[in-house]
């Protein structure tokens, strides 16, 4: 339990500026063992909805439930962010300020009652055989950094990975041999063997040396030959899709995860992307 500051307003109740505030409830999450990425999200979120309170003249600390739902809420709509946007800010601010009544800088959790929207699922959420024919084609394979990236979507299609799992493989991970990868899974250091194709193994293979040994044993770098970050790939799979002009589906790492498991289950073999590239 983090200390209360002793400074204390007219009425006797803790104060704590939002920088102070922001910054404790970080420290909080990171005690709690969140990952990065969530850390980041909140970091940024919060961000953002400090810059709208000083924009609006409002305080955190005389925040009213009504000055969300009737104001700043509609406000992001009103920029034209997506539900699911919508959806993530508000699901950060209901930890931001849990964490501020437990703490006793504010009265009582004014977002208490506050729910997400209800968002309808989409049938569109795989890539069809048209976007993954033309978002093949957006990496300009005759340099180093395009031919990573063709090879990193092959992965991605060949495995339904996650992102972070992604990001964090290790050249060792690969066996060309058993035509595998090993994906390291959670906090006890586990891992799970995922078969890909031959031509992906093939690509890998050639990717490997194109990369060459460093002293490092990240599997993808960039031109400076330091690890490939997953904000990185975030941008480059934003990209290609606006590139390939893809409509109607999210353009994310996840929807190869989604674009993969609809192969899984709707045959009864493991899908062949990379033959068809």
């Amino acid at each position: 339990m983090i200390s209360n500051p002793n400074q204390l307003n007219e009425d006797n109740h803790p104060t704590v500026s939002f920088n102070d505030a922001v910054n404790h409830f970080l420290q909080d999450c990171k005690v709690r063992n969140l990952t990065k990425e969530t850390l980041r999200r909140y970091r940024n979120g919060l961000k953002k909805f400090h810059h709208v309170l000083e924009a609006s003249n409002k305080d955190m600390t005389t925040l009213t439930a009504l000055d969300l739902t009737h104001s700043i809420i509609p406000g992001m709509f009103d920029e034209g962010l997506s539900l699911r946007t919508v959806n993530c800010n508000i699901c950060i601010l209901k930890e931001f300020f849990k964490f501020l009544a437990t703490e006793g800088w504010m009265e009582t959790n004014i977002v208490a009652d506050l729910r997400p929207f209800k968002v309808l699922q989409s049938s569109t959420h795989t890539f069809t055989d048209g976007h993954l024919q033309r978002l093949f084609a957006q990496p300009n394979r005759s340099i180093f950094t395009g031919y990573r990236n063709y090879v990193m979507m092959l992965v991605l299609f060949d495995t339904g990975i996650r992102l972070k799992k992604l990001t964090n493989l290790r050249v060792t991970d690969n066996d060309f041999e058993e035509q595998t990868i090993r994906i390291l899974q959670g906090k006890g250091r586990k891992h799970r063997i995922v078969p890909i194709q031959h031509t992906c193994v093939l690509q890998l293979n050639h990717y490997l040396q194109e990369r060459g040994k460093l002293e490092h044993d990240r599997l993808w770098v960039n031109l400076d030959n330091q690890p490939f970050e997953d904000s990185g790939i975030r941008v480059m799979i934003s990209r290609y899709c606006k590139a390939a002009e893809i409509q109607g589906v999210q353009c994310s790492c996840h929807t190869f995860r989604h674009t993969f498991a609809n192969f899984i289950f709707s045959t009864a073999v493991t899908p062949s992307p990379c033959d068809v590239f």
